[in-house]
């Protein structure tokens, strides 16, 4: 019960327990220095340890966590900013009573090393287990191909997104903690479709509503403790792109899960934040502070930040119309019209053709948030390929903001062989750089100098193998997944894919295959829901659809013909597409 005066409410939580889940083995035990022990584990964690050991009475024992060694085989000192030290750090006082087993439950570190000091004895490798701690999550989609390292990218990402969600998404589980909007707000699709996400997500959209201030602007973290907020400390980091996380994550989740009542809930909090940058825009143009974070090919900080002004004015606008609020419809769209031509007077070379910019994650979202002048879309397309195969030398470039719409332009503009020798690119920059390196998790940026090797920001591409090679798409035009795009992208080299997601409705399944030249390709989709299917054939003759033509089976209608696929309108059902 509750009343005007009633104070704080007692209700129940919001999200799903932090749960240790898993127990990983030590792989290897070395003695650097006389009395120093350190540990590794197999993979690089976020939780604790259960360490066994005994001594006598009073005996104190040090545990040191951290993910990387110095030189001479000791933990290094890397990160021993904000919360290493004590925070990174154990201590066990023995009670003497023969075999004790150290286990906190109330603390995480991230870590892949345990150094021990103290010991009265050589300890054995199985003395110690990690144990994965975060808040569990139900997975909610699987994947799995030909390709070994793209199977192991796929177990890093979601490896990484894991180790930093503890009730809050973080940015690293071993330096900060924290919960950095951008990249809280990038790995938020990539979450939704491997994850049932949906309560966690609600709970840190409230927690998002909660940060805001009364004039619409958001602190670079939530929660705070006022670090960040306009005219404190740190306000320089809230950047438009990480306050955009209060516009982002409650999209997501409607695209997602088709819920309109977080919408309506939380439209304020997005309307209020697009018109507080418009106070901060000169003429339509804004500048903030951090930009593409950590791209190796950073755009101007104008150019991102306007950019992710227009996008935010026009998912405002998009919200607006699912609620019916056509006034404010009209209104956001006008405003995304205006930004557009004010960055397209400054930046588009309309003789050329071209924008004055060159670099990957600009290119890419002005291409995705529909910026380029009418007509000129496809000279941009070409544009960025041409920075991506030419200048970049087929390698990445982008950083924590353009990573995940970069593969999205890509997609967008039909051109995932650009996207695949990307990410199957080895060498440095790219994912396979980091598997090649020997890491478990994704690194903060496309170097680990300096930097967090746990970061779920660049792990966005996970999201782009369900979609892309397994061919699971989201319809742009309902949410909740009641209508689906079936289009796998059958990539040279790839034998098979095998990929799903389980929707609201249920689960939708993909699995396609190869065999000379005989493809054969899987579909499930559940009740109430529908999909439009590109089997990627010459002519609809050439398909069939449990051993009758596709086009005369039961639950099949052949559309059309497009380049190099054959496109069908689909119900709930299982379907077994063969082309000759």
């Amino acid at each position: 019960m509750g009343g005007p005066n009633a104070g704080p409410l007692l209700c129940a939580q919001k999200q799903p327990p932090i749960k240790a889940t898993r127990e990983i083995r030590a792989v290897a035990l070395t003695e650097p220095k006389p009395g120093v022990y350190v540990y590794k584990l197999a993979e690089n964690i976020a939780g604790w340890v259960r360490f066994r050991t005994s001594g006598p009475a009073g005996h104190r024992i040090t545990l040191r966590f951290n993910e990387t060694l110095a030189p001479d085989g000791t933990l290094s000192n890397h990160l021993s900013s904000h919360t290493h030290g004590r925070y990174q750090t154990g201590e066990l006082i023995l009670a003497g009573n023969g075999e004790e087993v150290y286990e906190p439950r109330f603390t995480y570190h991230g870590f892949q090393y345990v150094q021990v000091e103290g010991l009265t004895r050589k300890p054995a490798l199985s003395d110690l287990v990690g144990v994965a701690v975060h808040t569990a999550l139900e997975p909610a989609a699987e994947f799995a191909c030909s390709h070994e390292w793209l199977n192991a990218l796929h177990r890093m990402c979601r490896r990484t997104y894991l180790n930093n969600l503890h009730s809050i998404p973080t940015d690293c589980p071993q330096r900060e903690k924290m919960g950095w909007l951008a990249d809280g707000a990038v790995a938020s699709d990539m979450a939704m479709w491997a994850f049932d996400a949906a309560t966690f997500y609600t709970k840190w959209t409230e927690d998002l509503r909660d940060a805001a201030a009364p004039n619409g602007s958001m602190p670079a973290f939530v929660p705070t403790c006022g670090w960040g907020e306009e005219g404190q400390p740190g306000h320089n980091f809230a950047d438009a792109w990480w306050g955009g996380a209060t516009v982002l994550v409650p999209w997501n989740l409607y695209r997602h899960y088709g819920d309109t009542r977080l919408l309506r809930e939380h439209y304020p909090a997005m309307r209020r934040y697009v018109d507080y940058l418009g106070t901060r825009a000169q003429e339509h143009l804004l500048t903030t502070d951090l930009g593409d974070w950590l791209a190796i090919d950073m755009p101007p900080k104008e150019v991102t930040a306007t950019l992710g002004y227009c996008y935010f004015a026009r998912l405002v606008a998009r919200t607006a119309a699912v609620l019916g609020n056509t006034a404010d419809a009209e209104r956001y769209d006008r405003l995304a019209e205006a930004i557009r031509d004010a960055f397209n007077a400054r930046y588009f070379d309309a003789e050329a053709g071209r924008y004055r910019f060159d670099m990957q994650s600009a290119l890419a979202m002005a291409l995705y948030f529909g910026l380029p002048p009418d007509g000129h879309a496809a000279a941009v397309q070409r544009q960025l390929v041409a920075s991506i195969e030419e200048k970049g030398r087929g390698q990445v470039s982008t950083g924590i903001v353009g990573t995940e719409f970069l593969l999205k332009a890509l997609q967008a503009a039909g051109r995932d062989d650009v996207a695949y020798r990307l990410v199957t690119a080895h060498g440095y920059p790219g994912w396979f750089h980091m598997l090649a390196s020997g890491s478990t998790t994704v690194w903060e940026a496309w170097h680990a100098e300096g930097l967090s090797q746990n970061h779920p920001a660049l792990a966005c591409v996970d999201a782009w193998l369900t979609q892309v090679l397994a061919g699971i798409r989201l319809d742009p035009e309902t949410p909740g997944f009641r209508k689906v795009i079936l289009r796998p992208y059958l990539a040279e080299g790839l034998t098979w894919v095998r990929g799903s997601h389980r929707a609201l409705t249920g689960e939708i399944a993909s699995y396609w295959r190869r065999d000379g030249r005989r493809l054969t390709w899987e579909i499930t989709l559940p009740a109430n829901t529908s999909a439009t299917v590109y089997v990627p054939a010459p002519s609809a003759a050439a398909v069939t659809e449990s051993g009758r033509p596709a086009s005369q089976a039961e639950g099949v209608r052949f559309l059309r013909q497009e380049a190099g696929a054959a496109v069908f309108a689909v119900g709930a059902g299982r379907y077994r597409f063969v082309v000759r």
